[in-house]
Order: C-alpha cells, then sequence, then structure tokens
C-alpha cells in the first residue's frame, strides 16, 4: 500500500496501514483445513480493505493441486448441499511463501521486516497488524511443514518488532493444539492474541467426516478447524466497525465450545473494533451453520485416525475401499510407533520406576526450557521411523517438556530419545 499524507492541524501526517500476516503451517492433504482456513482468511481480510499487497501469506501449497483433491485447484471451508457449489477460498488467494520457503525462521523475518528476496512487513509505528496462524501444536511449539518454533523465540520476534517500531498494535489469532502456551508469560507492549485452546488441550477441526461434502461430494478431509471457521465467519457475517475485539472474542469463545478459547498479552485495547485489524469494510453475509460446526468437530489429536476411518467405512467400490484401508494401517502404524517411542523414552530416563514415569505422562508442566526441549524433540526426529508433525505426535512433546523440567533426573536427555526410536521400530 502507498502511504498518503494527509493534513491535520497544518502538519503533513502519515495515514496508518493495515498489515496481515497469514501462515498454515502444515503439508499433506490430511491437513487440508490449515490451507482452507488461510485462504478464507486471506479473502476476509482483503474484502474488508486490506490491499493484498500488505498481505503476506505462506503456505506449502500443495493441497488445491493434490491428486487426492476432488475439486482440482479449488479449496473450501464450509460445506455446501447437492447442487450449491460452494465459496472457492483458493481463488485470489495469493500465497507468497511456499514449499519449502514455509519455515519459522522465514516467519520470523517476515515479521520483523528482515530481507528474504521475498515479501516482508514495511510497516511502522503508525500501523496495526494481524497475524493468523493454522497449523498443528504442542507445548510450547507451533508446527511447520518440516521444523518448528518455540514460544520463546515468537516472544523474542515481538520484542523485536516492538523495538524496532514496526506497529501501533498486533492482533494475532493462533489456531494450534495447546496454542495457549505459545503465549504464556508473554510481556511485550501492545500485542493482544487469542488462542484457540488453552495451553494443555487439543484444539479441532471441523466438518469433518459425512459433513466435508461440497456439492454433494466429499472432500475426504476436515474442511476447516472450529476455532479458525468462528472467527472468520463471524467477520464474515457482522460489520466489524461495529464489533469491539472483546465482542469477537465474547461470541468466538461462545462458539467454540470444544475448547477454552482465550486471551493473551496487553489487555488495554480490547474496546477497538475488529476492523483496525482485519480491515476497514462494513461488508457482511449471514452465518446460519454454527450448530454444524459444532457437530462436526473432531480433536485434532484424532482427526487423522477417524478421517482414515470414515474414508475406508464409507469407501462405495472394493476398489475405493482397498485403497482407505492401505492408508487406515498406514496412520494406525505411525500412532503406535510415536506412542510406543515416548513411552520407551520415560522408560530409559526412569527406569523400573512406574509412579514417577505416570508423573511425567499426566504432568502439564509449562514449556520455559527451550533448549532442553527442541534439543530432545530434534533427537526424536531424526532417529524416529514416524511423522513427527501431526496432530497425534505432537500432543507427546508434552512428556518431554516434563521430562527437561524435571531436576531430579540424571541421564542425557537426547540419547535417552535415540535410544527410545532404535529400540521400538514397529514392522
Amino acid at each position: 500500500m502507498v502511504r498518503g499524507l494527509v493534513l491535520a492541524s497544518s502538519v503533513l501526517v502519515a495515514e496508518s496501514a493495515h498489515y496481515a500476516v497469514l501462515v498454515a503451517g502444515s503439508s499433506g492433504y490430511s491437513n487440508y483445513r490449515h490451507q482452507a482456513d488461510v485462504c478464507h482468511s486471506y479473502q476476509v481480510v482483503l474484502s474488508k480493505g486490506i490491499p493484498a499487497e500488505n498481505i503476506i501469506t505462506m503456505a506449502y501449497d500443495d493441497i488445491a493441486n493434490s491428486r487426492s483433491n476432488p475439486f482440482p485447484g479449488k479449496l473450501f471451508n464450509k460445506p455446501t448441499a447437492a447442487g450449491v457449489p460452494g465459496v472457492d477460498v483458493y481463488a485470489g488467494c495469493k500465497i507468497d511463501y511456499t514449499g519449502k520457503d514455509v519455515t519459522p525462521e522465514n516467519f520470523q523475518k517476515v515479521l520483523t521486516g528482515v530481507s528474504t528476496g521475498n515479501k516482508v512487513l514495511t510497516s511502522t509505528s503508525e500501523d496495526n497488524v494481524f497475524v493468523f496462524f493454522s497449523d498443528h501444536g504442542a507445548a510450547g511449539l507451533i508446527a511447520f511443514p518440516s521444523s518448528q518454533l518455540h514460544k520463546s523465540d515468537l516472544q523474542a520476534t515481538f520484542d523485536t518488532m516492538h523495538s524496532k517500531s514496526m506497529y501501533n498494535k498486533l492482533t494475532f489469532y493462533l489456531e494450534t493444539c495447546e496454542s495457549g502456551s505459545m503465549f504464556q508469560g508473554m510481556t511485550t507492549p501492545g500485542v493482544y492474541a487469542l488462542s484457540a485452546s488453552n495451553p494443555t488441550e487439543s484444539s479441532w477441526g471441523t466438518y469433518c467426516g459425512s459433513d466435508a461434502m461440497v456439492n454433494g461430494k466429499s472432500v475426504n478431509s476436515c474442511l476447516g478447524d472450529l476455532f479458525s471457521v468462528n472467527w472468520m465467519e463471524d467477520s464474515d457475517a457482522v460489520d466489524i466497525t461495529a464489533e469491539s475485539l472483546s465482542d469477537q472474542f465474547a461470541t468466538v469463545f461462545k462458539t467454540t465450545t470444544k475448547s477454552a478459547v482465550m486471551q493473551w498479552g496487553d489487555l488495554s485495547f480490547q474496546s477497538d473494533m475488529v476492523s483496525e485489524y482485519q480491515g476497514a469494510s462494513s461488508s457482511a453475509t449471514l452465518d446460519e451453520d454454527r450448530l454444524q460446526r459444532e457437530s462436526s468437530a473432531v480433536s485434532a489429536r484424532n482427526v487423522d485416525l477417524q478421517q482414515a476411518y470414515h474414508n475406508y467405512a464409507s469407501a462405495a467400490t472394493s476398489a475405493d475401499r482397498l485403497t482407505a484401508g492401505a492408508e487406515l494401517e498406514l496412520v494406525l502404524k505411525d500412532q503406535l510407533a510415536v506412542e510406543a517411542a515416548y513411552e520407551k523414552f520415560l522408560e530409559i530416563v526412569y527406569p523400573g520406576d512406574v509412579s514417577r514415569q505416570q508423573t511425567m505422562r499426566q504432568d502439564k508442566t509449562a514449556p520455559n526450557n527451550r533448549d532442553c526441549e527442541l534439543a530432545v524433540r530434534e533427537s526424536f526426529t531424526e532417529n524416529g521411523d514416524f511423522d513427527h508433525f501431526t496432530g497425534f505426535a505432537l500432543q507427546f512433546h508434552q512428556y518431554v517438556v516434563n521430562v527437561c523440567a524435571d531436576s531430579g533426573r540424571n541421564l542425557d536427555l537426547v540419547a535417552a530419545a535415540k535410544q527410545a526410536c532404535v529400540e521400538n521400530v514397529i514392522v
């Protein structure tokens, strides 16, 4: 956006602008919902008045043209009945960072205005910034396709933005499991956040299973996430020039019935209108589908397995059933390998101490030991023969957080994680 000048009290003053950074952190067709969320959010902020040049979008971009997609080149964030084509949120969704460029490092550079050879924020102390991130998460982590960002690094990024005067006020909406953990202890002035869940619980996919239907055809993956769809369909449905941040929080808190949406950070400007962050247009469309979103919601920890089972159970032909059955077996094998490795990790760290192992399973320690947590996770990632970035797998990172915080253990945890992976290969 070209920043204009207005005359105020005979002094030339720069007009404030709106900026948005929108990120889908996952890849793979089973994570359809994250890229659909982000392209829908692009349509929201664009329609509300944020110019395209001020919107920066990151997504692996492997879903719309996936061979698994029954609607090639399209994405939908909401189901429709047979005969109703639905809204293709991918149409016109300009994605700036794709594939291997969707990384924590580039995300941090975008936010702090450090050159990447691509678009980065050019906002100033006069401007408001809106950030939306949708993916998997764990205690103190948000995931990217092949890496992750720790809460301490995210909060340090906010501090850098503040020190560089890169925003007037910033709002951050985060859709991941245990998303509240990313904002615990956050003290950066002028940063307000909503998390899809509290620090210790799952977030939820929606429009899943038999509800993942567009124009009478199954998409075979969840279309959206409950928190994300709730805030976006609220922004679509109301005049956001007359809705405050606290109003939108109250609405989304009420409609996101499966997890506890929470507010974090600087709460001093909750009376600001949503339009001050998502764009100033008053355009609105009617939303009548809240009950369907709730009834079709699935815990993000269980989405992969439930969707794979649904695809198997609903297969119409023998060939489809065999294909879906093989996919279901792969999901089960992967999840068994994950759980076995993390359970073995506890046995190695606390040999014979069943009580202590159980404590490490159940505790919800805050993720405040960055170096230990990331080093142990890296050891699991390098040595474990399973997908480390699924919603199911990431829930076990809490074991790592708990063990890293336990001053009573006396063992090389990186080596223990490697040993746990090597000794628990499931064939």
